[in-house]
């Protein structure tokens, strides 16, 4: 039976190799894949104070997309291949409608797993939905910011009494998860930057205990989000030098440590190509990095229209002449696409190709 799995692990690292190989011809040829995974902006209002972003301080979208529009642009050809849809904001709970969103997302696409994205300041607000998602089958994993414990947490996001209610929310999810197993996922995010380095082993283990996985982010920055502190540009990266090095092994850290040695960090991105982001407006832009790069409007013109567009073609371009981010979602849909960049990794590190082999 051992061997069995390793086989089938084999077969599939195959397939994998042979589906980056065409989806790079295809890339490098500038004919656009259908993407696999989208990122849903459903709403640009927040109500966190955040230190580390802006969006609380821009004028919000007066006329957002609304739960039938979401759900007719997922109804396009163009996203029949979807896997994926990560739902963020702003905070996606100021929404009064959030649950149509969901429901009509499913209906959209049966078979996609569903995300949320949450600051966990309406704390009720995710839990009728996840039992909404969870009464009509919906696979649904929800995120919860956690930039520190207790009054750290409180302090860098600016709202009184945030992680009292992050904690609850989080015991309550993983009670919830009990019932429904693989249906619902629940993990933390917390973004490594100098705001949350002194924070960062204290969330490790809340996380660990709880029984919840943490993604550590990289410090993006758009034309919202970043107020990075360049005074201490050095003195961060001396220390998150040595919180990435305490991360177990992986691309992305790999990834990263080259980053902050100053080394090239430039990979075959899938921006607008295997993934993309629909903003809150319905402008359709490729990643967080070129935010404000729009290859069209959904309500102007069909998502096929747009990815087929001359603005879209441009816009590849400019994807293609990226010199590479460590952006979660980006990079690592970006590596998934490819593939190569996980065998040249196995190649460096014969002993984490056995043990994800061998791994039950």
């Amino acid at each position: 039976m051992k061997y069995q799995k390793i086989d089938k692990k084999i077969a599939r690292s195959l397939r994998n190799t042979i589906i980056g190989t065409k989806n790079l011809f295809f890339r490098n040829i500038n004919i656009p894949l259908k993407p696999k995974w989208v990122v849903l902006m459903i709403t640009d209002r927040c109500n966190s104070r955040c230190s580390h972003c802006n969006i609380w301080r821009t004028k919000p979208t007066q006329n957002p997309l609304t739960p039938k529009e979401i759900e007719n642009l997922f109804k396009d050809k163009l996203f029949k291949n979807v896997e994926y849809i990560l739902g963020t904001g702003g905070e996606a709970t100021v929404r009064d409608d959030l649950e149509e969103i969901y429901l009509g997302l499913h209906r959209a696409l049966p078979k996609a797993r569903l995300q949320l994205s949450t600051n966990a300041l309406l704390p009720e607000r995710v839990i009728k939905l996840v039992n909404t998602a969870m009464q009509n089958n919906i696979n649904l994993d929800v995120g919860v910011s956690l930039d520190g414990i207790g009054e750290t947490h409180d302090r860098i996001r600016g709202v009184k009494g945030n992680f009292e209610k992050a904690d609850w929310l989080l015991h309550k999810l993983v009670e919830i998860r009990k019932k429904y197993k693989d249906r619902l996922g629940v993990i933390a995010g917390i973004v490594v930057s100098d705001l949350t380095v002194n924070s960062i082993y204290d969330v490790r283990s809340y996380t660990k205990k709880l029984g919840i996985g943490l993604v550590e982010a990289w410090y993006n920055t758009s034309s919202f989000y970043g107020n990075y502190n360049e005074k201490d540009k050095v003195k961060m990266k001396e220390k998150i030098n040595e919180i990435v090095k305490s991360q177990p092994p992986s691309l992305i850290r790999e990834k990263w440590l080259e980053w902050l040695k100053g080394e090239n960090i430039k990979f075959s991105c899938f921006a607008l190509n295997a993934f993309c982001v629909i903003k809150t407006n319905g402008d359709m832009v490729p990643c967080l990095n070129l935010w404000d790069a729009k290859a069209g409007n959904i309500r102007e013109n069909s998502p096929t229209e747009i990815w087929n567009s001359d603005e879209a073609k441009k816009i590849r371009s400019l994807v293609k002449n990226c010199q590479g981010c460590l952006n979660s979602w980006g990079a690592g849909w970006s590596f998934d696409s490819s593939y190569y960049p996980f065998l040249l990794h196995y190649l460096k590190h014969p002993r984490i190709l056995i043990q994800k082999l061998t791994k039950k």
